[in-house]
């Protein structure tokens, strides 16, 4: 179920031109600054925008020259970044307006109530409804219509950071089924949602591919960023009570973070580059629990006397923001072997 576009949307003076393909199921993020067409690329997706060019998913073509699939034929979840609930009817008739147009909506239903806590909202009146209640029922709107592809415009803005991570939490779980384009210009929900990323500047895609790749790209913007990280894919080993550490294998190497529990088979970890420092011997009498073996790939030179070093770590990406003092006083440079120590205290 991928979706391929090669689509061209103008607007006054404002042009968008994307040519890209969706993975078959996970979460694509859309990340760009405000006014390079994120917006406007989901609504062409979903049939709301007008466009030229070509719009297919699985197989089935949704816009070319023979003409253009309506948006009520295409099989989307859309949830726009200002929920659209029908102001005339209750928060149960919003989601049965959804519900009934799908097969199989008496099993969805429940799941969908469980899973955004939407039961406590059902007999509730849409102007009646916070920003984040709307937001929880526009998902749950979305989720009921049984869609093949889930289209979101930063469904989490007006939600507090406890529910925010839960509905991350419910969003990751569809994504393990169908693709999910999701628009975003959070750093963090694109270090804990994205699988792949699409880097939308001025109105093209700048970068597009998996998450780690983007984001650690010589020539990625986000690189530079003061927040920059990357995160890494590693595999549940044991949980050390006595320390609440969660020890995750990464290739060889093991890797300790504070948790409270086991956790999940196949952890996402988030590293920051700020967290990140080497040294050419590995430390023995140190502090930091996570001293990994790494090459040194690219040296990349910041404002302010400072720089980016991306490592390969066991066949994944690193970064590592350093001063350049550091970097000359090391002899940084691509090829040389590094050991990367991260504090455990510092890793999500």
């Amino acid at each position: 179920m991928s979706l391929s576009l090669d689509i061209v949307l103008r607007r006054g003076a404002f042009e968008l031109s994307v040519q890209g393909t969706l993975p078959e199921r996970g979460v694509t993020i859309l990340f760009g600054e405000s006014g390079a067409g994120k917006s406007s690329l989901l609504r062409a997706v979903a049939g709301l925008e007008p466009c030229q060019g070509r719009i297919e998913f699985d197989g089935e073509r949704w816009q070319g020259r023979a003409g253009m699939l309506p948006a009520h034929r295409r099989p989307v979840g859309l949830m726009l970044q200002k929920p659209t609930l029908f102001p005339h009817l209750d928060v149960t008739g919003n989601l049965r307006y959804a519900a009934r147009r799908a097969p199989g909506s008496a099993q969805r239903w429940e799941e969908v109530l469980e899973l955004l806590s939407l039961t406590p909202l059902l007999s509730r009146r849409v102007r009646g409804l916070s920003g984040g209640e709307a937001s929880r029922v526009a998902l749950g709107r979305a989720l009921l219509s049984a869609p093949r592809l889930l289209l979101l415009d930063e469904p989490l803005a007006a939600l507090d950071q406890a529910r925010r991570q839960a509905l991350m939490e419910v969003i990751g779980r569809v994504a393990k089924t169908i693709p999910v384009l999701y628009v975003s210009h959070h750093l963090d929900e694109v270090l804990t949602l994205g699988e792949h990323l699409w880097w939308l500047r001025d109105g093209v895609l700048a970068a597009q591919g998996e998450v780690n790749d983007v984001l650690a790209g010589p020539g990625s913007p986000l690189a530079a960023h003061r927040d920059a990280a990357v995160v890494l894919r590693t595999r549940h080993l044991r949980y050390e009570q006595d320390h609440h550490l969660l020890v995750l294998a990464l290739g060889a190497c093991e890797v300790r973070v504070p948790a409270s529990g086991p956790g999940g088979d196949t952890p996402r970890l988030r590293v920051a580059a700020r967290d990140v420092s080497l040294t050419l011997s590995p430390a023995t009498d140190s502090s930091v629990l996570n001293i990994l073996p790494a090459v040194v790939d690219d040296v990349r030179s910041l404002p302010q006397g400072q720089c980016l070093v991306r490592l390969r770590c066991e066949q994944q990406w690193l970064l590592a923001r350093l001063s350049s003092y550091s970097r000359d006083r090391l002899g940084l440079a691509p090829g040389i072997r590094v050991h990367a120590q991260i504090k455990a205290a510092a890793l999500v």
